[in-house]
């Protein structure tokens, strides 16, 4: 469908008229309101600040984690609170028992003691047949 020169001029001139009615009552109260909600840019002082405390947690984590005497481990830890740093250290702590429990010293090959040995240690003769025999009836 084809417009006029003149039709097409009003079409424009209500479409134009609309668009800035649209743009003052609802685009602009909008925007406003939206430039409110954002976060305010921090200064150079406060990013200071933030270096700092970042700066000074780190060191108070090392030394905390040192008292624990798992320095080895620093690396290992991601907390943000004092008690969140504990709970970590605890569940390595036991990690780390079980670890030591599970690699301790088994001996292979080890006999138990039968009756004939212990009676042989003994010097136990009475003892020490009793046994063979016990091995020929049972």
């Amino acid at each position: 469908m084809e417009f006029t020169p003149e039709q097409q001029a009003h079409i424009d001139g209500l479409l134009t008229e609309h668009k800035e009615k649209w743009e003052t009552e609802i685009l602009a109260p909008l925007q406003t309101e939206l430039a409110g909600l954002k976060p305010v840019a921090k200064t150079d002082k406060e990013k200071e600040i933030e270096a700092k405390e970042q700066e000074l947690w780190n060191k108070e984590k090392s030394l905390h984690i040192k008292e624990k005497g798992l320095s080895d481990f620093a690396e290992f830890f991601n907390a943000n609170t004092i008690e969140d740093l504990d709970i970590q250290a605890e569940k390595l702590n036991k990690i780390l028992e079980a670890k030591k429990l599970n690699n301790a010293y088994v001996p292979s090959g080890h006999k138990t003691a039968d009756a004939y040995a212990q009676a042989e240690k003994s010097g136990d003769t009475q003892t020490m047949i009793g046994s063979k025999l016990s091995k020929l009836f049972s």
